[in-house]
């Protein structure tokens, strides 16, 4: 049943966006609709969950050739509600070999002070991890380093993951091995030298395979096969001074700069359904709304690009 409800929620979600491409106004119908299946996963499926907790191991019992390691952060304002994102990655159609919540140190003192819900997911294959605090860019910089012959899928803390996120990942994958991997992308026109407030999102009919001309989402799911970044990614210190808030900027220009390839979903597929009450606060309105990511941008073309 959820995975008819989230092929809706998609399919509506391209025909509101197709009228806009059109210049047209979204259908009021339709956006209830939308709202309402947001409604539902916020309510009824959070209750579910709540009521019928997952009870068996969520990751991967069988050897692979690759392992698929999908990491993530979260910070105290979500520490509540994080709980939902994992059990959607722990009900996964294709299972993870391990599952990473990295929480900062500064934070979060011990495993104690975490909700009953969060801890208890230990039990069905969570791994919660202490580091220092690099913001949003602790989901990828301490896994990479520690698993650096496997394959990592970033992910968000406040969102309700369509059951077959890992395995859309993985089939793109396959279909380019060596190729970062996103469910989401904008589309980084007119130039790689443009300011991101100028980036657009995808067109339904643009197809974007192996391409150096989109920006990574890691909020909608991406994989990261072995070695596709540069070496600078973990410059701790020139993330701290030149682009502190924005991973998603920081992880595109380093795939630019190890000429990695980029492949996006086709046909698009918006952004999972979010948690209530998350939003408030988040990067997205730091970096976009305030105008961050272009500095941030900015600031990255002025060190690697013209030094």
């Amino acid at each position: 049943m959820y995975t008819f409800i989230y092929n809706l929620y998609f399919y509506l979600k391209r025909k509101q966006k197709k009228r806009r491409e059109n210049a047209k106004k979204p259908l009021q119908i339709t956006q209830k609709i939308i709202d309402r299946i947001e409604w539902f996963y916020n309510i009824i499926v959070r209750d579910w969950y709540m009521k019928h907790p997952i009870r068996r191991n969520g990751i991967n019992q069988t050897k692979r050739k690759e392992n698929i390691i999908v990491s993530l952060t979260s910070y105290p304002k979500r520490i509540g509600t994080v709980w939902l994102t994992i059990e959607t990655l722990l009900r996964q159609s294709v299972k993870p070999d391990e599952i990473i919540l990295w929480l900062a140190q500064e934070q979060f003192k011990s495993i104690d002070v975490l909700p009953r819900e969060l801890i208890e997911l230990q039990k069905c294959g969570l791994t919660i991890r202490f580091c220092d605090d690099l913001r949003s860019h602790k989901k990828y910089y301490y896994v990479m380093q520690e698993y650096p012959e496997d394959i990592i899928i970033l992910v968000d803390d406040d969102m309700f993951y369509p059951r077959d996120t890992i395995k859309k990942l993985m089939q793109m994958h396959k279909k380019y091995p060596y190729d970062i991997c996103t469910m989401t992308a904008q589309a980084i026109k007119p130039s790689f030298e443009s300011k991101p407030s100028m980036w657009r999102n995808p067109k339904l009919d643009e197809k974007f395979e192996h391409s150096d001309e989109i920006q990574i989402f890691t909020g909608s799911g991406s994989l990261y096969p072995p070695h596709s970044l540069d070496e600078e990614v973990f410059n701790k210190e020139l993330i701290k001074k030149i682009c502190p808030h924005a991973d998603d900027l920081w992880l595109t220009f380093m795939a630019k700069r190890n000429r990695t390839k980029i492949t996006a979903k086709f046909p698009w597929r918006a952004f999972p359904v979010i948690i209530y009450g998350t939003a408030e606060g988040s990067l997205w309105y730091i970096n976009a709304e305030d105008g961050q990511n272009d500095i941030q941008w900015s600031k990255m073309l002025e060190y690697y690009w013209i030094k």
